[in-house]
């Protein structure tokens, strides 16, 4: 019966087995790694974007806010827009409608000349996306935005009968905002702010406003419409910059796109260099075990004509001569 040879093991002190050992530590330890840093949420936030907070009930804006000025009855008249000016208004439409004018104005008037503690005592929060989807039941309450200002311009003042010769408009994007912005329209000219188109590096303010509707604009970049909530402000005021709510923007749905091919190609880059590796490898351990088992059984230079001439006997033959002389001796 003929067995198999056993392949010899292999050269553990040769220097091509200890660069592949090395190697494969380095991946481990580079596995190890990545396994780590993927367990952090802040690690996937170029992809996903910052956690939004949670979002507020739906009767948040009925929530006073923190305030020293107690809520009454009159209070509350004063603050409540009266539900006729309230009808006229549609969510998402381009610019005013000619119905909404005089309610337009009449809330922004009602803004300018209720004290400032009043609006605080009754204010709200509302997260951006509940006040995105349901427009129609805050519409007319008095909310709070805290966030970044990034444009702060003097705004076109439509013939109104309350009185307002100036107008502002601010862009305030919050925390979970995105990449769309609060647009505020106030009635008092802002102090101690910077104006302009482009405000970098955005200021933290805080703004308490009415709620007016969502609101439709195009963008000059993309000339697309898009919809953001308007508020109707008396003042917009500077927000310490240690206080919550401020932000940067989070990457764009491009921006996001970009990275994700980034992040496959490395993927598929690491896998098939890691196959590439492999298959060299185990090339080389088939080549190896061919030749190297071919060299340790071959013969010595010479050795098979030094074996010509020497006498052979058959085993058969032998075998058969020794039985016959023990069957002979016996006899």
């Amino acid at each position: 019966m003929r067995t198999p040879p056993d392949t010899p093991p292999p050269n553990y002190l040769g220097r091509k087995f200890q660069l592949r050992m090395m190697s494969m530590v380095g991946l481990l330890v580079l596995v190890l790694v990545a396994i780590d840093r993927a367990r952090e949420p802040s690690s996937w936030y170029w992809l996903t974007g910052p956690p939004r907070p949670a979002p507020s009930s739906p009767n948040a804006a009925d929530t006073p806010g923190p305030t020293s000025e107690p809520v009454t009855p009159e209070l509350l008249d004063a603050v409540t827009v009266p539900g006729e000016d309230l009808a006229e208004i549609t969510d998402d439409s381009v610019g005013l409608r000619g119905e909404e004018s005089g309610p337009y104005h009449r809330i922004l008037a009602r803004a300018r000349d209720l004290p400032q503690a009043h609006l605080e005592a009754v204010a709200g929060d509302v997260a951006f996306s509940v006040l995105q989807k349901q427009p129609e039941h805050f519409r007319g309450q008095v909310v709070t935005v805290s966030g970044d200002l990034r444009r702060l311009m003097s705004f076109p003042v439509r013939e109104n009968d309350e009185g307002i010769t100036e107008l502002y408009e601010a862009l305030v994007f919050t925390a979970d905002s995105g990449t769309t912005p609060y647009r505020i329209r106030l009635t008092t000219p802002p102090t101690g702010l910077p104006t302009g188109e482009s405000i970098d590096p955005p200021t933290p303010v805080r703004v308490v406003g009415y709620f007016f509707k969502r609101d439709q604009y195009i963008v000059q970049q993309d000339l697309r419409v898009h919809a953001a909530p308007l508020l109707l402000a008396q003042r917009i005021d500077r927000r310490p910059t240690g206080a919550a709510g401020a932000t940067s923007l989070p990457p764009t749905a491009a921006d996001r796109l970009r990275w994700a091919v980034t992040l496959l190609g490395l993927v598929v880059a690491g896998i098939a260099v890691t196959l590439l590796w492999t298959w060299r490898a185990r090339r080389g351990d088939l080549r190896f075990a061919a030749e190297g088992l071919k060299r340790s059984t071959a013969a010595p230079d010479g050795a098979i004509e030094a074996l010509e001439g020497i006498e052979t006997v058959d085993p058969d033959e032998f075998f058969r001569q020794m039985g016959e002389s023990e069957d002979v001796n016996q006899q």
